[in-house]
């Protein structure tokens, strides 16, 4: 989905469409209701509850298809594409075990990353309430500081039709959130491999 199409559906839908789209687009929904809100099109307490609760969902929905699916067939389809295997699971389940908040902080954040890791907190067998304890921190933190960010950002500009009108400017600064989100899954990828390290000498 184009950043102009979700800026659109946003200030036309509001809030009816403000959770799906927060639910696929994350981040970038998070920085550009910031600027709505800036420009008097949201409330920020209802835009908040509601990207709050469209990130925790589909977090919820990873979270269980991994306590409840056969890892056998979930561990090919979700983690062959970010170069985990069977074999490396144990690393994995290493991370979750001795450092489950960061784990879960990097899991979040970390692009391209967070799907596969969520699910495998649940394949690790971590209980639900200890899963929501440390998801949701990092969600209330996360939306707060890229609503700011969104929000402070929109001083550049006039009104609405000025960031159309500037998008390139939008687009820069959302590849600057991203480029935060790049190296937190660069971190997150040399934890997994020094899991795996730490488990084979272990063996």
């Amino acid at each position: 989905m184009s950043l102009d199409t979700i800026i659109h559906l946003i200030e036309t839908y509001k809030y009816l469409i403000l959770f799906p789209i927060a639910a696929f687009e994350g981040p970038v929904t998070g920085f550009i209701v910031g600027m709505l809100i800036a420009f008097g099109y949201l409330n920020p307490y209802v835009s908040y509850l509601v990207l709050v609760m469209g990130d925790l969902v589909p977090d919820a929905v990873y979270y269980y298809m991994g306590r409840f699916g056969e890892a056998k067939s979930i561990i090919p389809r979700y983690f062959a594409k970010v170069g985990i295997t069977e074999e490396h699971f144990g690393a994995v389940r290493s991370l979750w075990k001795k450092h489950p908040g960061k784990t879960m902080f990097f899991s979040k954040l970390a692009y391209g990353l967070s799907t596969p890791f969520l699910i495998s907190a649940g394949l690790v067998g971590m209980k639900p309430g200890k899963f929501f304890l440390y998801a949701l921190p990092v969600t209330f933190a996360q939306y707060a500081i890229l609503m700011a960010l969104g929000y402070h950002f929109s001083s550049s500009f006039g009104t609405v039709a000025n960031i159309f009108a500037n998008i390139q400017y939008v687009i820069g600064g959302l590849v600057l959130v991203f480029i935060g989100y790049y190296f937190l899954a660069k971190y997150m990828r040399k934890r997994l491999l020094a899991a795996e390290k730490e488990a084979e000498a272990k063996e």
